[in-house]
């Protein structure tokens, strides 16, 4: 079955079902109800489909319907009885999608008044030749202003419902933007922290390959009379390392082609840094899992012109103090202007850091955190990252400390900038 045919046969029962909450004004068989709301949104909503077959076909299921109801209720009657009753309900749809073609109603959205005034007139007009099908003296029918007034009502029901399910449509993108623009923030931020050690690890390569390059030389010297196998073994890791080298400068240039394209807001606030490090932690599931509650408070917001390595610096922090958490537990991100420093803590209550850690946590490859099940080890880099970042890029220093609060052993990262390199 089409999709076509599913939508089709969705209006029929939906408009039905709407049909059997009415009214039956003037004492006849006439109904007024808001099975033509139901409808009409749905013609509105459906632009791929015809609306005067969708009509034709729902005053069929209509008329079916009522006549097989009514011969449940009252199985005395005949079936030209309940022909006779219930085939005006054919002549109504088919003329009210007519008039709504005609009109071109679909097209007069943003037109509202205009909208309103052409549903409201095919709506009347299909209703009085619904009228004049089942009345035999419409001479003494003096109705016509209760039926256009109810095809008014009718009209600005429908035209109500439709701004309501576009204004929710648009709030709906508008978060999905914002989320999206948030993503963006933060791949853009740990490709930038990607780029720092990409490029220090190219310097490192280089160092490598002439070093190498080097020993080669020399034994080569020392054993110039005999095909020596370590001088080879030396020139073939140079080659192996000039390889690499060329494999990180392809990376590096592709990357730095991407990054000015996506970098276009650089400069922003600390209360919206704050705001997508939270909601990007809030559907992280490892917070989840181990219930940690996080807050962000500042107590005066400042401009960050180098938004993303400050990310950066937070993303890292907020990670180790994640990876320290067991089952559960808080963390706090603090940030306030002190004299002239712009200060930012990142407080955990979670294992803590022996005191013999102290002076060499922010060393390269350092980590206490190792998967048990794998028996593999973190590449214990983050804390290094952040280091680079504030004693190289902000000029600034960090300091950390294992303190009693919180009714736990609590670690506190502090870190200084000056607000100059802010």
């Amino acid at each position: 079955m089409n999709s076509t045919i599913k939508k089709i046969i969705l209006i029929c029962f939906v408009t039905t079902f709407m049909g059997q909450i009415y009214l039956n004004p003037f004492n006849s068989e006439f109904r007024f109800s808001l099975s033509v709301v139901a409808f009409s949104l749905f013609l509105y909503f459906y632009k791929d489909l015809n609306i005067i077959t969708v009509s034709f076909i729902t005053g069929i299921f209509v008329f079916a319907f009522r006549m097989l109801m009514q011969f449940l209720q009252a199985p005395e009657l005949q079936i030209l009885e309940l022909v006779h009753i219930h085939y005006p309900a054919i002549g109504y749809y088919i003329f009210f999608g007519i008039f709504l073609r005609i009109s071109n109603f679909r097209g007069l959205h943003d037109k509202k008044y205009m909208f309103i005034v052409m549903v409201t007139l095919s709506d009347g007009f299909a209703n009085i030749i619904e009228l004049l099908i089942r009345m035999d003296n419409i001479e003494k029918f003096t109705g016509f202003s209760v039926i256009f007034f109810v095809a008014f009502l009718r009209s600005f029901i429908t035209i109500l419902v439709i701004e309501v399910i576009n204004y929710y449509e648009m709030l709906l993108m508008k978060e999905q933007h914002e989320e999206r623009y948030k993503q963006l923030i933060l791949l853009t931020s740990n490709l930038k922290s990607e780029m720092f050690f990409i490029k220090k690890s190219m310097d490192d390569i280089e160092n490598a390959m002439e070093k190498s390059y080097q020993l080669y030389y020399n034994l080569k010297d020392c054993n110039k009379d005999q095909d020596d196998q370590l001088s080879f073994a030396a020139l073939s890791l140079s080659k192996d390392i000039h390889e690499i080298k060329k494999d990180y400068l392809r990376l590096t240039a592709g990357l730095e082609k991407i990054l000015p394209e996506i970098e276009t807001h650089d400069n922003m606030q600390i209360k919206d840094i704050f705001n997508i490090l939270k909601s990007s932690y809030e559907k992280n599931p490892t917070v989840i899992d181990k219930n940690i509650q996080m807050d962000f408070n500042y107590t005066e917001d400042f401009m960050i012109k180098h938004a993303y390595q400050m990310i950066s610096i937070i993303n890292n922090l907020l990670i180790n103090s994640i990876e320290a958490i067991d089952d559960h537990g808080r963390i706090l991100v603090n940030c306030r202007k002190i004299h002239e420093d712009f200060q930012l803590k990142v407080i955990d209550n979670g294992i803590g850091i022996k005191s013999e850690d102290m002076n060499i946590i922010f060393e390269p490859g350092f980590t206490t955190k190792f998967d048990e099940d794998t028996g593999k080890m973190n590449s214990g880099i983050g804390l290094t990252h952040v280091a680079h970042l504030v004693h190289n890029y902000f000029k600034g220093s960090i300091h950390v400390d294992t303190v009693q609060a919180m009714d736990e052993g609590t670690t506190v990262f502090i870190i200084k900038i000056p607000l100059m390199n802010i």
